[in-house]
This record gives structure tokens, C-alpha cells and sequence, in this order.
């Protein structure tokens, strides 16, 4: 994840894959459908210790006591807790466990203990590709059939999940579940924003551009942005999903074979930003302003628009709440599809040296249903369920705001990554590009191929 992500996501920064939202399911309806798939009483072998890769399920295990355990990062606990207690008021025969690690030791200590005779149950690995190639990650695509996640859940929310020969984005799945994280979208000043005439969402860059232009003309900064850290990669990745597709943008992260970033909707992504810095819609000392300033910047008033996080709300609440709004990055053009970052805190594997299977694949169904979205929404994240709004609007309040655009990019399938997640040194470059960008030292075209350099070198070096 790129810097200064969900704050209560620490343990999960190191390579953890993208998730997108699950549609929600009626967890007691789908478990008396489903029952049929395979009897209680059915020796299907799934609850082996070291079976990667189970072919017959049983879903009816609901009566059935059990015990798990739920490998947690110590930053993560209180959320997770949430999500066990749920899900034992519905299942009170199964009981859930919290193993809990300090945050900075959670991505050194899991690989370890999957391996080991004492691997939990349910854990979020870092390393997806390293769990399935090692063989410590069970193979879910019986539980998928079993429980008709690839109908009931969008495609590219369990992409990430899915491996096929050392790439991430296909064939079968590893980790699934429900999804939450945060909303990555336009937050604005409902003053400022009132002063300029936005009286509804824009529904493409060249409406927003029209209300930034509106804006420079009244005299108000039209961005606030960070970018001696590199943060104005906020926006410049939203601007890469809107005019390259999620997916296209996506496959560039998990390195599917064949991916690239040197491509012309690239560098028009590229050319709009260096549009709007030649505009003069960011202040001129940008490349001087960290985030810690630009957050007292937009709360200062000084600004209309800020490519953030809902991360962010937790700090700008304390002086500002009430007094903004936030919606999804509008599309390249109007009635294109929407298209954003995102992190996934309800999406889990299952240890291949679990004993208790099918138990904890009970535990990642229920995760796609109201009940795990409501600990997850209760606990600052973005959750998808079947009646969520999905018309970004201008009105009701900040939070309610960030769960319609989670639920409009939802419905297009548009989750995608940061760039920088595609390897350590696109990460370096990119900051160093937004800089040289921002004070006019380098071209759209160049941008894009540097970046695309770093990214082929890794991959050699790797």
C-alpha cells in the first residue's frame, strides 16, 4: 500500500493484496441452498491438516462445534474481535480465537507459523504469492462453488485473490471474503464548494475541471496536495485507473505477464495532470508541502478539492467535521465507469494445515453478509452490501458519503492498486517523476516510460 494508508492497517502494508467488495449474502438462506453440496455427515476430507487443495466441502457445519483461530496484527485486534463476536452470536457452536502479533512482527512471524503444526485457521497473509508457491495456503475453489462466490461476488473483487502460475488476478483463489477499506476519492469544502456552484457530483474530469477552472477564477486554490512525500500519487493514480481501466491497471501491479504502463491512456493520464499543475489549480510551493501541512491547509480553508483517503477522516474530524464531503473520482468521460484504489481488511485465507476447514470457510462466507459489514463500517471502513446507494451525491453526511462511492466503484468492478505497489523502485520513482513533474522538468511521455523502467528492471532483478 502506498504511504500513510488506513492507519489501522500497520501489520498489512507489505504486500498485501488489493480486495474490492463482496456483494452481500444472507448467510442462513445461502447455508440451507447450500447444505446439499455435501451432507454433515460426510467424509469429505476438507478438515485434513496440509490438504492444499480439498475437493469435496461441507457447508453444514454450522451445528457442528468448533474452535478457530484468527491470526491478528495487534493493530487490527479491536476490528477483528468485532468480526469474531458477530460471528458467533450467528454461529454460537463455533467459537473464534484472536492470535494476536505486535504489528511490526506479523508479516516476519505468519509465513513461520503456517508452516508450523500450530498454524491458524484464518489469517491474512502479506505474501500471497510466496503462501500458495510454498504450499501453506488453501486452495478455496471448492468453497467458491460450494458457496457461489464467483456469481455473488464481483470479479474484481476476488481477482486479487486468485493465483495462476505466479500471478496474482486469475485462475484459482486463495483468499476471498467480504471487503471493506477505505475510500480513495475528491474530498471538497462545502463552503468553497457552495461559492463555485457545484450543485452535484461531477460525472467526468472534464466537469471536475470546470469546477476547478471556476474556482481559480474566484480565486481559490482548486487542490490541495501534498508532494514533498510524493502524495499528489493519490490523484495521479486515480487519473491511471480513469483513463486506463481498473483492470488494465491492475494487471500492471500484479505483474501479469505482458502488462505495461507505456501506453498511450497513460500518458493522457499523464498529460492532464500536467494540465492541471500548468493551470496553476495547486499552490505554487506543492513540492515543499508534506502531509501533515496539507491537512491543516484543507482544513484551513485554503483549498477546494483534496485526493485523499477516508483514512484521513479520522484526523481532519477533530477540527473540520461537518464542514466537508467526499466523492468518487468522476470518470474519464460522462457514463464511464468508476474507478479507485482500495485496501481489503474482510478478506482472509484458510491454512493449509488447518483442521477445521470447512469451519472457517463458514467464517469467510459469513464476512460477505450485512452483519460482518456493519463491524466493518463501525470501524471506519467503506463496506458494501446489497442495498447500498450506489449514486455518489452531494448530500447526507461524510461517512454515509464514502460508503456510496465504495458502492458505485463496486458496481463497475473498478478496485484497482497504487502503481507503487508494482515493485519498491516504481515507488521511489514515482515520487521522484510527480516532483520533476510539478516544476516542469519533465514530459508526460517521459514520465510514463521511467516509471515503466523501473518496473521491467525489477521484474528482471526479481
Amino acid at each position: 500500500m502506498p504511504k500513510q494508508q488506513h492507519p489501522t492497517s500497520p501489520a498489512r502494508t507489505a504486500g498485501r493484496s488489493l480486495r474490492a467488495p463482496l456483494a452481500a449474502v444472507a448467510a442462513a438462506s445461502a447455508l440451507a441452498t447450500l447444505a446439499a453440496c455435501s451432507g454433515p455427515d460426510s467424509d469429505s476430507g476438507s478438515g485434513s491438516a496440509a490438504d492444499a487443495s480439498p475437493t469435496a466441502v461441507n457447508t453444514a457445519v454450522a451445528e457442528t462445534p468448533a474452535t478457530l483461530t484468527l491470526f491478528s496484527a495487534a493493530g487490527l485486534q479491536t476490528y477483528e474481535q468485532g468480526l469474531a463476536d458477530a460471528f458467533m452470536a450467528k454461529y454460537p457452536k463455533i467459537k473464534v480465537k484472536l492470535r494476536v502479533e505486535a504489528d511490526n512482527n506479523y508479516n516476519t512471524v505468519l509465513p513461520r507459523l503456517l508452516a508450523s503444526d500450530s498454524a491458524p485457521d484464518i489469517a491474512a497473509p502479506s505474501d500471497l504469492l510466496g503462501g500458495v508457491k510454498d504450499g501453506l495456503l488453501t486452495n478455496l475453489d471448492a468453497y467458491d462453488k460450494a458457496y457461489d462466490w464467483s456469481t455473488k461476488v464481483p470479479a474484481s473483487a476476488l481477482a486479487p485473490g486468485r493465483v495462476s502460475n505466479g500471478v496474482i488476478g486469475s485462475g484459482s483463489l486463495y483468499q476471498a471474503g467480504g471487503s471493506a477499506g477505505p475510500l480513495v476519492g475528491v474530498f471538497y469544502n462545502k463552503e468553497l464548494a457552495a461559492k463555485v456552484g457545484m450543485a452535484s457530483v461531477p460525472s467526468s474530469v472534464s466537469e471536475l475541471e470546470a469546477v476547478m477552472a471556476k474556482a481559480k477564477k474566484s480565486g481559490i486554490t482548486p487542490i490541495v496536495a501534498s508532494n514533498q512525500d510524493g502524495l499528489i500519487g493519490h490523484l495521479y493514480n486515480l487519473l491511471l485507473g480513469d483513463y486506463m481501466g481498473a483492470q488494465a491497471l491492475s494487471d500492471f501491479v500484479n505483474h501479469k505477464p505482458g502488462a505495461t504502463l507505456d501506453t498511450p491512456a497513460a500518458v493522457q493520464a499523464t498529460k492532464t495532470l500536467q494540465k492541471w499543475i500548468k493551470a496553476g489549480y495547486f499552490a505554487s510551493d506543492v513540492n515543499a508541502i508534506n502531509q501533515e501541512a496539507s491537512y491543516g491547509r484543507f482544513t484551513g480553508g485554503k483549498g477546494l478539492f483534496f485526493f485523499q483517503g477516508s483514512w484521513i477522516t479520522q484526523t481532519i474530524d477533530k477540527t473540520f467535521k461537518g464542514k466537508y464531503g467526499v466523492f468518487p473520482m468522476p470518470p474519464a468521460e460522462k457514463g464511464g465507469k468508476y474507478a479507485g484504489m482500495t485496501s481489503n481488511t474482510l478478506a482472509y485465507s484458510i491454512a493449509a494445515h488447518s483442521k477445521n476447514k470447512d469451519a472457517a470457510a463458514l467464517f469467510l462466507n459469513f464476512l460477505t453478509t450485512p452483519e460482518a459489514a456493519k463491524v466493518a463500517v463501525d470501524n471506519g471502513y467503506a463496506a458494501v452490501t446489497s442495498d447500498s446507494a450506489k449514486t455518489p451525491s452531494l448530500s447526507g453526511t461524510a461517512s454515509e458519503q464514502i460508503q456510496t462511492g465504495y458502492a458505485a466503484i463496486a458496481a463497475d468492478n473498478g478496485f484497482d492498486s497504487w502503481i507503487q505497489n508494482a515493485a519498491p523502485a516504481v515507488n521511489t520513482k514515482l515520487t521522484q517523476q510527480l516532483q520533476l513533474l510539478v516544476s516542469g522538468k519533465v514530459e508526460p511521455a517521459a514520465v510514463v516510460k521511467t516509471l515503466q523502467s523501473a518496473y521491467a528492471d525489477a521484474l528482471k532483478s526479481s
